[in-house]
């Protein structure tokens, strides 16, 4: 169950990690705004959702709709079938439309699969102590930062997550991944994908009307 919690945080999290306000932050304050931000939202849940469960989801969907570029992280997903390169060995305006098309589809049905899946997971958090790490004083802030977070739950020593950051074009940190407990999200989903891809054979539209999060308890068991 704890595991549950964990990654459903870790998803809103990276989710929600920036934001226009966030341009003049550093990594480690992004990650660390956002989670306190998220523990007050689900706070507050407490004294509604039993009677409105759709008003925590929005809250959620709130989040994330405001700070996250899920089209890149959806395209990230959905591996060379959402590359540049693809699209520009795309030879006819009406396989270029369908390539736009398929990334619009396939990025509403990512994001309102990880709602969906992990919403609930995150009011199993009950005064859970959530500890962001600082960045070492010589961390090198020119490319990719790891922000490493401590989560404490029913055993001893705390679980790990790690968020991986970089500054988009426009200065903001963008956050590219997340690792919890080991488990690669971004590659999970991208295996995902490309297993449906197989499944499917090479029927990109079949891909993404049929797709769904990979349930709980299969990320629970790779995180094991």
């Amino acid at each position: 169950m704890f595991k549950q919690m964990l990654l459903a945080l870790g998803l809103v999290v990276f989710a929600g990690a920036v934001s226009a306000a966030d341009a003049q932050r550093g990594p480690h304050e992004v990650v660390a705004g956002t989670t306190q931000e998220l523990m007050k939202v689900i706070e507050e849940a407490r004294e509604y959702v039993a009677e409105d469960p759709q008003r925590f989801n929005d809250e959620v969907r709130r989040i994330m709709d405001e700070v996250v570029d899920f089209q890149s992280f959806a395209r990230g997903v959905m591996g060379k079938y959402g590359s540049r390169a693809y699209y520009q060995s795309l030879r006819t305006k009406e396989e270029r439309e369908q390539f736009r098309d398929n990334v619009i589809r396939f990025t509403k049905n990512f994001k309102d699969g990880l709602i969906n899946t992990y919403a609930k997971g995150l009011l199993g958090f009950n005064g859970n102590k959530i500890e962001v790490l600082p960045l070492p004083a010589d961390a090198d802030l020119s490319g990719s930062v790891g922000v490493r977070q401590h989560i404490y739950g029913e055993r001893a020593e705390p679980y790990e997550v790690v968020y991986t950051l970089r500054r988009g074009r426009d200065g903001n940190w963008m956050l590219r991944n997340v690792i919890i407990e080991g488990l690669n999200l971004g590659l999970i989903y991208q295996n995902q994908f490309t297993t449906a891809v197989a499944t499917y054979d090479g029927d990109i539209d079949k891909v993404i009307d049929n797709w769904t999060v990979a349930p709980r308890e299969v990320m629970e068991q790779a995180a094991k």
